[in-house]
């Protein structure tokens, strides 16, 4: 799996600068990235998930990658329409057809189009808009002979994907147009009926843990299994005395059926689960377009989990979880959970988790010592963060500058434009070089 360009090695007759990561087959690989906020940190993890995409399809062994995205970025639609602009002013067809592709400038024209004539609702890509093509990487320029894609044989390309959105806030349609069109199909997210815990029902309607009700529907949801909420209305009704007139018991339990059924999030029909699939990129969209708190979004990662254990111990299919500003959900104990859960069984399973974060501070040791790789880009928040990992990789100390402070704002500039995708990776925590990381071929 090509992971980016490192120092030129001499023992190589061939792609001497090319740096790759082998992947153990039936067993995890997990990975953390490490490096402060503007390196391009979620750059990075686009093209690592791209790269294990098509490492897998060229070896054609299915694997399931599930990504979790947290936001949209409207720069990326802006800088579209000033490539457009600066292109078509300057270039003819032919000129720009040859630089990008004529498939990937008819997408850019038919996008603008798009754009043009729904302007209130699109322009905000995801993260992992992997259905979009990156002109952006092939319009700038890295040095006077290279754009940054150019620079490591790279093009613009687009990769199928399923985006689940949950209780979305815009009409599907306009999510898929923004992040690839027909390489994007946008499905409404819905938790079955049948995987609610009953802490979950009892969290969102304030259920008292030692009011009759709640013991009465938590004997019925959780000791019975019954999870429709109309056959669950209808057993708390044969509690009661006078059915005509029913208690604040059952009024309460009915409530909540109620606030269950009227829920957007959830349905007896499964259209989360049963529609992962390893014939395309998996986008868990946590981001604006879905209306969920953060808890939701913890308790839906440990959902995918537990699906994930499942669906590899039947299929012995690689499984992998790319997980950005991973800290966001060790901040919750179902977050703490599924990322647990992976570290301790994943390995066995082929089950992978990739993350990345700016700060070490309050991450679990597992998360480090869990990791066949780490990688660095741009530079470490802070020196407690360089004398963790010192200890962690044997050859660290030698490899890896200290992340000393700059003393001018010049010096910021410069160097945060220097080390903008670059930085250091350690294999296996064994041996750390420098490299320059893989352009992603997506936006």
């Amino acid at each position: 799996m090509f992971m980016g360009l490192g120092r030129a090695d001499t023992s190589k007759k061939r792609d001497k600068t090319k740096r790759h990561v082998k992947m153990s087959v039936g067993e995890a690989n997990h990975m953390i990235f490490l490096g402060k906020s503007g390196y391009g940190k979620t750059t990075l993890m686009r093209g690592l998930v791209e790269e294990i995409n098509i490492a897998h399809n060229m070896a054609k062994i299915p694997a399931m990658i599930i990504v979790l995205e947290k936001k949209t970025d409207h720069t990326k639609a802006e800088k579209i329409h000033e490539i457009y602009n600066t292109e078509t002013e300057k270039s003819s067809d032919n000129k720009i057809y040859k630089k990008y592709g004529e498939w990937v400038w008819n997408y850019i024209e038919n996008y603008i189009q798009m754009q043009n004539q729904y302007k209130e609702h699109l322009g905000m890509m995801g993260d992992f808009a992997f259905g979009v093509p990156n002109i952006i990487g092939k319009f700038y320029k890295y040095d006077d002979k290279n754009t940054f894609l150019g620079r490591q044989g790279l093009q613009p390309y687009v990769f199928p994907t399923r985006r689940f959105v949950f209780r979305p806030r815009r009409r599907k349609e306009y999510i898929s147009m923004d992040n690839g069109w027909h390489m994007c199909k946008v499905f409404d997210g819905k938790i079955p009926y049948d995987k609610i815990p009953f802490s979950l029902l009892s969290a969102l309607s304030n259920l008292g843990d030692q009011a009759i009700y709640a013991q009465r529907l938590k004997n019925i949801w959780e000791v019975q299994g019954i999870k429709d909420p109309d056959i669950v209305k209808g057993i708390a009704l044969e509690y009661e005395n006078n059915k005509s007139n029913p208690s604040a018991t059952y009024l309460r339990i009915a409530e909540t059926m109620y606030q269950i059924k009227n829920d957007k999030l959830f349905s007896k029909k499964d259209t989360l689960f049963t529609n992962l699939s390893t014939d395309a990129i998996n986008v868990i969209d946590f981001s604006s377009n879905s209306d969920l708190t953060h808890e939701e979004e913890c308790l839906i990662f440990k959902f995918l989990v537990m699906y994930a254990i499942n669906y590899a111990s039947q299929t012995r299919t690689p499984i992998y979880f790319v997980v950005d500003e991973v800290q966001n959900m060790l901040t919750d104990k179902n977050g703490q959970w599924a990322v647990d859960k992976i570290l301790r069984e994943g390995r066995s399973m082929g089950i992978n988790l990739i993350t990345a974060t700016q700060y070490m501070y309050g991450l679990p040791q597992s998360l480090l010592m869990g990791a066949s790789h780490v990688g660095i880009i741009g530079r470490l928040a802070s020196h407690t963060d360089w004398k963790v990992l010192n200890k962690l990789i044997d050859d660290f100390e030698d490899s890896v500058e200290p992340p000393d402070p700059v003393s001018t704002y010049t010096q910021y500039e410069d160097f945060k434009k220097k080390m903008k995708f670059k930085g250091w990776f350690s294999w296996d925590k064994s041996y750390t070089d420098r490299i320059e990381f893989r352009q992603p071929q997506s936006l």
